[in-house]
């Protein structure tokens, strides 16, 4: 009886046993990527940044600005694309949007606070900066702090001056009223006491010197705080991001780039000084002097009049008399046989050549509006046509749809046909009816304006 006891509980044993084995072994879970690796998944570097003399501007039609040139540099150093995802001047908001994951990097004179400190993570300093008293000299220049007793001091909202200007009070033992406003920027501000609508305002010492050859009644010589460091802000959990660009911004600093790029934007005295000048230009949102005629043509393509001006651009430079080596000219760089479809004889004044090239569009939009290709992906077949032809991009199409790809999806199907139209195994295909193609030159080009546009967008409609 003992024994069989004890051939029970073996058997009993044996059976949990063979039970716990068959056991499907724990999930794997890989880790969350990290903000870089997320970053080289997407190929983009997601950036907010201000519009403004200094930060990010469009003049005369160029994409300049010295956190965009940094930025720039920075995606490079990534190996990634920089996209400007939000341009804005409200600091608030901008770092509310960083906290939820809408970009990946601030990249504008943000001065580093420990209010500031709670809600991001600063990379290490850009350049160092001061907090200065603006006033105009034609109204009678205060040159010391206790001389703003009784008087109101205005400073912007969002901006890091309340704290210093109540310190200041309680240690100069005098009284003078703060008022913040908010909807301006801080060029905007500086502006308004250039203009005498506002006579004491806090701010930043190099956006004063960016502007003081355009605004020449403004003085900064009062000095409020020295030493404030500025730096790019991130989200609080991407040190790794953090980390890469204090990598990068070691060597930028090295290599001379970062001095050269401050003196051009914060601190260039050649400058020159007339009634119409960068700020004024930059302010009213203009992006060539063709502005006006590019809004009156886009509507009958049903394009935004920036995209069009954004190819106009990457054409000729805005030049209307811009003329190519193959006999291309004017502002869309219209040819001949181009002009001739549309019976227009004179296309070399700028209404005429815009006239041209916007019928010579609205063909080619016509052609592609037969396949069952969306309005996103129609605009890039198009683009690529007003370059290297409808012939050739109609090859793509049909090499892509013969080697399993979509014919009707551009990214990574149709582009890629395009791009290998040098290679004798594709042009030398029956479907490709055009032969020879540099299809790289029509990938650029079409990447090249969509990057434009994305730029041009920041200005107002």
């Amino acid at each position: 009886m003992q024994i069989r006891k004890i051939v029970l509980y073996i058997l009993l044993f044996l059976c949990i046993a063979c039970r716990e084995a068959r056991k499907e072994p724990p999930e794997f879970v890989f880790p969350a990527s990290s903000p870089v690796e997320k970053i080289l998944a997407k190929g983009f570097l997601d950036v907010s940044t201000f519009y403004s003399t200094t930060d990010y501007y469009i003049y005369k039609g160029i994409t300049r600005g010295f956190h965009y040139e940094l930025a720039q540099s920075f995606a490079d150093f990534l190996g990634v694309k920089l996209r400007i995802i939000e341009v804005n001047n409200n600091l608030d908001s901008a770092i509310h949007y960083l906290r939820e994951g809408k970009y990946d990097l601030i990249a504008v004179s943000m001065t580093v606070t420990p209010e500031r400190k709670e809600k991001i993570k600063f990379a290490r300093p850009l350049f160092e900066t001061g907090e200065v008293l603006i006033q105009n000299k034609k109204q009678g220049l205060l040159h010391q702090l206790t001389d703003l007793n009784g008087k109101t001091v205005f400073i912007k909202k969002d901006g890091p001056y309340k704290n210093l200007l109540n310190h200041l009070q309680d240690s100069l033992q005098i009284r003078f009223k703060i008022s913040e406003i908010s909807g301006y920027s801080s060029e905007e501000l500086l502006h308004l006491v250039e203009s005498g609508e506002i006579k004491y305002l806090v701010s930043d010492r190099n956006i004063a010197q960016a502007l003081s050859s355009s605004m020449p009644d403004i003085d900064y010589s009062v000095t409020l705080r020295e030493e404030i460091s500025v730096s790019w802000a991130t989200n609080p959990v991407s040190n790794d991001l953090s980390n890469e660009i204090n990598t990068w911004l070691t060597d930028y600093k090295r290599s001379g780039k970062l001095n050269m790029n401050y003196t051009r934007y914060f601190n260039n005295r050649n400058r020159q000084n007339n009634h119409k000048s960068k700020y004024s230009i930059v302010k009213k949102g203009d992006i060539s002097p063709f502005d006006k005629q590019l809004k009156q043509a886009s509507k009958s393509l049903n394009w935004d009049w920036r995209l069009l001006a954004a190819l106009v651009y990457n054409e000729s430079k805005f030049d209307p008399e811009a003329e190519s080596h193959v006999g291309a000219y004017g502002l869309m760089q219209v040819i001949p046989e181009t002009a001739n479809m549309f019976k227009v004889f004179d296309y070399f004044t700028p209404d005429s050549n815009i006239y041209t090239g916007v019928q010579y569009l609205k063909y080619l939009d016509n052609i592609f509006s037969e396949y069952p290709i969306s309005p996103e992906e129609k605009l890039k077949f198009t683009l690529a046509s007003y370059n290297v032809g409808a012939g050739h991009v109609k090859d793509a199409m049909r090499l892509a749809e013969k080697y399993g790809k979509n014919p009707y999806v551009w990214d990574n199907n149709v582009d890629f046909y395009l791009r290998h139209k040098t290679d004798p195994e594709f042009y030398r295909d029956p479907l490709s009816r055009n032969g020879y193609c540099n299809g790289q030159q029509a990938y650029d080009y079409v990447h090249r304006i969509l990057d434009t546009y994305n730029n041009y967008k920041h200005i107002r409609p």
